[in-house]
């Protein structure tokens, strides 16, 4: 070829280059912020995550469907055009809301942006695909990857900036700009005669075969699904098992995410050769095994640790898998439409695995663990190649070998679906069992004859304390608190007796403490961090929050609350409930004695003396020990869910114990414990006495609770107790 050949041919490659990391670019950011704000409107606006998952699953069989369709779209008629479509579409579908405002229109635009990203990604890779080949084309799968999360990065941020006045038109308005830069990337920059059509190659190597083509979709498959079970539920895992503040569970979220991005820049750079197919199996075993040790996890190192994995193994693995599909075909359409195909169905498929795994097993973590084991086995055909075609193993022995890494994957899959509870020892008759539930560790100590009968009862205990919480939590759409405040300001709601009879007593002691502990708090408290919220917004809804205004029409056992964006928050009185009734169902089934422990809270039951320990809010250290016998005990402290000091010792402003009087983080204490004869009323009065302090919190209990006991922890590092207080 010519020298002015070759030269116009690289610029021509370089344009299709930049016309799609520009391209990619914007629409991953304009994807990213409209979708993270669809959470934050149907929390502001009280709408169900029915509407939501279906606006989500929308979005993903979109884009599963049209994304065979784009390819071989491309491979006819070229990238150009069909990118310029789905941009343009992309800009304009949004304006459609300001038309008719209204949930309706956000779910048409949802899945509309579907179809405009099944459209632009694969076509995208296709284009690339042909515009390189060998190490080029590998560093620039790379750099591709790599701009794709950090929009992934980005759009949120972004998407959080346009939204904070609650409005969605600004929202709309970034959406449709940035899918217009993205139309304007690929008019300006897209060669007229840029192809998805790779040259032909005189001999079709083993990486050509069909057999090789299915593994790696399923592999893809696999890894996407980890991907989508992730995204929907490692939050989860993280607020549940850290109980830490939103900034350090953000930043462990994104912690596999950033790892990928540096992975791929690394990559991208450095990376000297064409990529084999061991790299990509070896990436995605990588990611396989961090994401089943991530459902193992309980320490913030072991998070950020293992997720840094996750990410690195996803970096490892991307621009590999990306350049080895490039290789199956000529036609670049038709193979990344294929794979996109693969990856949608794993996205789509991942939340649903999750959801019926939480729904099961009552806790997320599995899910991550039972995600990664099925990645895993989707490596396996591929990993059978690897070993046949590049360590020469032979057919015979690499198959059986895949075949028995199979096996015990399943077997692992078997143990890690059954239900989590295990007994952890057992001593003079006493039997310890744990498990999750509630949000938290669950700990069962149970006095019985034998192991059978132990474990018996601590099933059946759990399972009832799993239906309770179900019934009781707010975040539960179908719960009787959830429908309740799904109805505030409309209707009146049936619940269950329970939920009733627990209500009942929640208003009771809100009249008795004069509105110090409100339930109707549940305004400002079921936004996700809302200790983070600017102030204003929290003063806004003050007019929401009053015990008086919850209707209860008891004959007929149903429950309303009389404004719209009222909501109810048990949480401050629904654990010690829970645990009650757990000792309850323990005693009915002839338990005779043990503990409930419930993420610090506990009852004891019994005709025996537990010695416990008060932990101090600012260390980890125990307090003091104490001694106590049939009695529950809760602690309340400004130090489980905050917004971190700016200086390492400075006093805790942002935390998740709101005054209703003032709508803000109360301020009197920074921890309590409190012992009182059940655990329902020493949950309620640990957070009531927080908020009052101690010269006001010992006299309120002088005259209504003068039997139940309590320690302060002050912000002057002071400790402050009641009389009756076990020294």
């Amino acid at each position: 070829m010519p020298a002015a050949e070759t030269d116009i041919s690289r610029k021509g490659n370089l344009r299709v280059l930049a016309a799609v990391l520009a391209g990619g670019l914007f629409t991953s950011l304009g994807v990213g912020l409209f979708a993270f704000t669809i959470p934050l409107l149907s929390l502001d606006e009280r709408i169900s995550g029915a509407w939501i998952g279906t606006a989500f699953a929308g979005y993903y069989l979109a884009k599963l469907l049209v994304s065979p369709l784009s390819g071989m779209a491309a491979d006819r008629f070229g990238p150009k055009p069909v990118l310029a479509l789905a941009s343009a579409a992309g800009c304009l579908v949004p304006l459609a809301y300001f038309l008719s405002p209204g949930l309706t229109a956000l779910y048409a635009v949802q899945v509309a942006m579907g179809l405009v990203t099944g459209l632009i990604r694969p076509v995208g890779l296709a284009a690339l695909g042909g515009s390189a080949s060998g190490p080029a084309l590998s560093r620039r799968f790379a750099v591709h990857a790599a701009l794709f999360n950090a929009a992934a990065f980005a759009g949120p941020i972004l998407g959080s900036l346009l939204y904070t006045t609650g409005v969605m038109g600004p929202v709309m308005v970034g959406l449709s700009l940035c899918l217009g830069l993205a139309l304007a990337a690929t008019l300006l920059l897209m060669p007229r005669e840029a192809t998805t059509s790779r040259p032909a190659r005189p001999k079709a190597g083993p990486a050509r075969s069909k057999g090789r083509a299915a593994a790696l979709l399923l592999a893809i498959g696999g890894r996407s699904l980890g991907i989508g079970l992730t995204t929907a539920f490692y939050p989860i895992v993280l607020a549940e098992t850290l109980g830490r503040h939103g900034p350090v569970i953000a930043a462990t979220f994104a912690a596999p995410g950033l790892a990928t991005f540096l992975g791929l820049l690394l990559t991208g750079r450095f990376g000297g050769k064409s990529p084999d197919t061991d790299r990509v199996v070896m990436g995605l075993l990588v990611s396989a095994g961090a994401l089943y040790a991530l459902g193992e996890c309980r320490l913030l190192w072991q998070f950020a640790t293992f997720g840094v994995l996750l990410g690195l193994g996803a970096a490892l693995s991307i621009p590999a898998s990306m350049y080895f599909a490039s290789s199956l075909s000529r036609r670049q359409g038709a193979v990344f439409g294929a794979a996109n195909l693969a990856s949608g169905l794993g996205f789509l498929l991942g939340p649903l695995l999750g959801g019926a795994v939480v729904h099961a097993l009552h806790s997320p973590a599995p899910g991550l663990k039972v995600a990664g084991l099925i990645g895993a086995l989707c490596c396996l055909p591929l990993l059978a190649y690897v070993f046949r075609d590049q360590f020469h193993w032979g057919s015979g022995l690499s198959w059986t070998a895949t075949g028995l890494a199979a096996g015990l994957l399943c077997l692992m899959l078997v143990l890690n679906l059954s239900p989590t509870l295990r007994m952890e020892a057992h001593e003079d008759g006493l039997y310890r069992f744990t498990d999750v539930a509630m949000g938290t560790v669950v700990k069962l100590t149970i006095e019985a004859p034998s192991r059978k009968s132990a474990e018996l009862s601590a099933r059946r205990t759990m399972t009832a304390m799993r239906a309770l919480q179900q019934d009781f939590d707010h975040r539960n759409p179908r719960g009787s608190i959830g429908r309740i405040n799904r109805a505030a300001g409309h209707a009146w709601v049936k619940v269950t007796p329970r939920a009733f009879a627990l209500l009942d007593r929640a208003l009771t002691f809100s009249a008795a403490t004069g509105g110090i502990f409100d339930p109707t708090v549940g305004a400002l408290t079921t936004s996700p961090f809302y200790y983070a919220m600017d102030e204003s917004v929290a003063r806004a809804k003050s007019g929401l929050v009053d015990f008086r205004m919850v209707l209860m029409d008891r004959p007929g056992g149903r429950v309303r609350l009389k404004k719209e964006g009222m909501a109810l928050d048990l949480g401050g009185i629904a654990k010690g409930s829970i645990v009650d009734a757990a000792v309850a169902l323990l005693q009915k089934h002839g338990v005779q004695s043990g503990i409930v422990e419930a993420g610090g809270d506990f009852r004891c039951f019994g005709d025996r003396d537990w010695h416990v320990g008060v932990r101090h809010p600012r260390n980890d250290a125990v307090f003091q020990t104490i001694a106590i016998r049939d009695k529950g005990v809760c602690g309340s402290g400004d130090y489980r869910q905050f917004v971190s000091p700016e200086k390492k010792g400075d006093p805790i402003e942002h935390h998740h114990i709101i005054d209703p009087s003032t709508m803000d983080s109360a301020h009197r204490s920074i921890g309590v414990t409190v012992i009182a004869d059940t655990a329902e009323l020493a949950d309620a009065l640990a957070t009531t006495l927080f908020i009052m302090g101690p010269a006001r919190g010992a006299a309120f209990l002088e005259k209504h609770s003068p039997d139940s006991a309590c320690i302060w922890f002050l912000p002057d590092r002071t400790v402050a107790y009641t009389d009756n207080f076990p020294h």
